[in-house]
Parts: structure tokens; C-alpha cells; sequence
């Protein structure tokens, strides 16, 4: 921790520590791509129930369970078998903006 934590000053520039808070950003960042992936993917059932499998298995603390936890996503595969991607997808807008409360250093990426 006593060197580790400063950069040196010949590297990188503008890049940010590769070592400190890459782990803990690594979870949020794949879960963001899976969200985007779900948003796009709402034309294949199949495949949005594996996202949402893998979702589900992505712990939030602040929420106190899965991302999109398996009520969710219920709604949103009964959403698609219904016909009505505009619904599923409002449900997964609902569910990432609570995963992102909290995070807005996530969300500035994603919105911007």
C-alpha cells in the first residue's frame, strides 16, 4: 500500500490506476454490458433468459438481492411471451436505474 498507491509520474498521463479499483468496478462494468445486452437482445426469448439468469446471479448489496431478481424477471419474460417488448423493457429501465442510484459513476457512460 505505501508505493503501490501512487502512480508514477512518467505513466500513462491521463490513464487511471490499472491495480486500484479495477476489481471492484469489474462486477458493475459486466453487469452494465449485460443489461445492455438484454435491452437489445428482447427479440430472442432464449437468450434474454440467460442474461437474466446470469443477472439474477449478481448480488446488489444496496438493492439486497439479485440486480434483476427472479420476480422481475418473471414480468419480463411474461412481458415478451405476450408480446409486449415496450413492458419488458420498462422493467428493465426500472431495475437498472435502481442498480444505478447509488452508482452514478456507472451510469455516466451509459447515459452520456
Amino acid at each position: 500500500m505505501n508505493g503501490e498507491s501512487e502512480e508514477p509520474a512518467g505513466q500513462g498521463g491521463g490513464e487511471p490506476p490499472r491495480d486500484k479499483g479495477f476489481r471492484s468496478r469489474k462486477r458493475e462494468d459486466h453487469a452494465l454490458r449485460l443489461i445492455e445486452d438484454l435491452r437489445t437482445s428482447l427479440d430472442d426469448l432464449a437468450k434474454v433468459k440467460r442474461i437474466l439468469l446470469e443477472l439474477g446471479r449478481y448480488y446488489d448489496p444496496v438493492l439486497g438481492g439479485g440486480i434483476i431478481d427472479l420476480e422481475h424477471q418473471k414480468r419480463i419474460v411474461g412481458a415478451l411471451e405476450r408480446g409486449q417488448p415496450e413492458d419488458a423493457l420498462a422493467l428493465i429501465q426500472a431495475r437498472y436505474d435502481l442498480y444505478i442510484k447509488d452508482r452514478a459513476h456507472l451510469g455516466r457512460r451509459e447515459e452520456g
